[in-house]
């Protein structure tokens, strides 16, 4: 039996296409980023929450894959949601032991925030901030993000992760410069809340927060910004949340308001629809 020639190419093409797919770095392995402005998500999808904002030449440890989407440690600097009830706090407040078995680890402190992943019953994690019935923790192991393919290169093998050091790093920032830093974000603040609701856009405050908390020498003073950052983000949620909820009422308003228009240019000089 003569085979068709279109099946013949196919059948050599299938097997290369194939094998290209499979020659892109494969995880685990050492990663950069190489964009200016990165986002750092909690899933693998733009809609998912924006954990932290990676510049170019960052470093991160890809682990995984997911479609487009490289599944990374999340930035040491970012903190993650716990719910409180569901942890053992020791009276010191700066630790914690999870009590119940598989216990969400949350984008944010509310139960429809992303997860990032689970705990099991008995891990430990450091607690390093409170939210109402919420703990924010440093990221454990069990924990992911997501960054997109395309913002990533490969510069080495995965290598093993070294043991925590018991201090903060030595930083960029000292005491004065934070404190100066943090007056300019707060003037940053300010003046974006001067311009209408519509047009706010808290990027470049949320990215200065997160500058000092992973810059400054002093660590209870790199704390209170990613405190902030924190706090800033629930407000951008909420502001995000009733743009969304707004948007049917103004889509319905225009659509109102062309109907009452229409009708107005029907209506003759006596106020009656004209006769058809």
């Amino acid at each position: 039996m003569r085979l068709s020639s279109k099946w013949v190419v196919l059948g050599v093409l299938f097997p290369v296409c194939a094998l290209a797919a499979e020659t892109g770095p494969q995880p685990p392995f050492a990663g950069e980023i190489t964009g200016e402005r990165v986002y750092i998500r909690a899933g693998d999808g733009i809609n998912y929450t924006v954990l932290s904002v990676a510049k170019q030449g960052d470093q991160v440890e890809v682990k995984g894959q997911r479609f487009e989407w490289w599944q990374v440690t999340v930035p040491p600097n970012c903190t993650l949601w716990v719910h409180k009830p569901l942890l053992t706090v020791e009276a010191e407040g700066k630790e914690a032991t999870v009590a119940k078995d598989r216990v969400n680890i949350r984008a944010r402190p509310a139960l429809t925030a992303d997860m990032l992943g689970q705990l099991a019953k008995g891990a430990r994690v450091k607690v390093v901030d409170e939210d109402g019935e919420w703990c924010g923790i440093a990221p454990p192991s069990e924990a992911s993000a997501w960054v997109h393919k395309q913002h990533v290169r490969k510069v080495g093998e995965a290598v093993a992760k070294p043991p925590e050091p018991k201090e903060k790093p030595e930083g960029k920032l000292d005491a004065t410069a934070a404190a100066e830093a943090l007056r300019k974000v707060q003037e940053l603040y300010q003046a974006e809340l001067a311009k209408p609701a519509e047009t706010r856009s808290f990027d470049v405050v949320l990215a200065e927060y997160q500058r000092v908390a992973a810059e400054c020498k002093d660590p209870a003073v790199a704390a209170r910004a990613e405190q902030a950052r924190q706090r800033l983000l629930k407000i951008v949620d909420l502001h995000s949340s009733l743009q969304a909820a707004r948007q049917p009422l103004d889509e319905f308003e225009k659509k109102y308001k062309a109907l009452e228009e229409e009708y107005r240019k029907r209506v003759n000089g006596t106020g009656k629809p004209k006769e058809q």
